[in-house]
């Protein structure tokens, strides 16, 4: 067999490649391949650190609530608000009589020893502790759910009424808390009294105004996830209850 001819005469003959020059080339390939690296475990305890809402129950009815009363787009969350006509303080908007009722205040506008167990002795200390709003948003929702029980509002989860527009609401736990929260748990009975019993009847401007902030609520939360609290332990001393139509929250 004639040797492979390269220019300027004849070509050395190559010597042919053996089964271990192959094996060795593959393994240089192989080895010069690039790696895949393993993804970078985050350290322990390193990440976003939760708000103050997200630590406690129903955060996203929480949540909500401070959209709604227009709190959450401001700095810090809402927890800083302070609404100068009504009065209302924090996140959620709590009225003076509000905190009246679940034992935060005396009448006379001093802080309890409950409110101070949470670190609040003043307007400024309330405003400046998300976590004290959060423990006052907690007494109030089991406030109000034994309030809505009590009225025979609860009872009425499940159910239907037709608007004050004729539009058809379903009623849910988390509706007609939201509801008493913007209202209070009086102006929510007198509403459903009213579609269930008299829908025809006349109302007052200022009745009608109070309605379409409770219909606005129970078609906004209609959807919204709510655990109920009475079951929850209230911290502090037990306080009794007063009876159903006590003050709103919202501002």
């Amino acid at each position: 067999m004639e040797p492979v001819r390269a220019s300027g005469g004849l070509a050395p003959a190559r010597p042919r490649p053996s089964a271990a020059d192959g094996r060795f080339d593959l393994a240089l390939a192989r080895a010069s391949e690039p790696r895949p690296q393993p993804a970078a475990r985050p350290l322990s305890g390193i990440g976003p650190t939760p708000r103050a809402w997200e630590t406690v129950q129903n955060a996203e009815f929480r949540q909500r609530i401070a959209e709604a009363e227009r709190s959450a787009e401001h700095p810090r969350h809402g927890y800083g608000q302070r609404n100068p006509s009504s009065g209302a303080l924090g996140r959620y908007q709590f009225l003076p009589s509000t905190l009246l009722d679940i034992g935060w205040k005396t009448a006379d506008g001093r802080w309890t020893a409950t409110a101070q167990r949470h670190g609040v002795g003043s307007e400024a200390d309330f405003l400046a502790n998300p976590e004290a709003q959060e423990a006052a948003m907690s007494a109030f929702l089991r406030r109000v759910e034994v309030q809505i029980e009590r009225n025979g509002a609860l009872a009425l989860q499940g159910q239907r009424v037709r608007g004050l527009n004729g539009e058809e609401i379903a009623l849910t736990e988390s509706g007609l808390v939201a509801a008493a929260h913007r209202r209070g748990a009086g102006t929510l009975a007198r509403y459903l009294a009213h579609r269930a019993n008299t829908p025809d009847a006349p109302l007052s401007a200022r009745e009608r105004a109070a309605f379409q902030q409770v219909e606005r609520r129970l078609l906004d939360f209609q959807q919204v996830a709510y655990a109920s609290m009475r079951g929850t332990p209230a911290p502090g001393p037990a306080r009794a209850l007063a009876q159903a139509g006590g003050a709103a929250a919202g501002g």
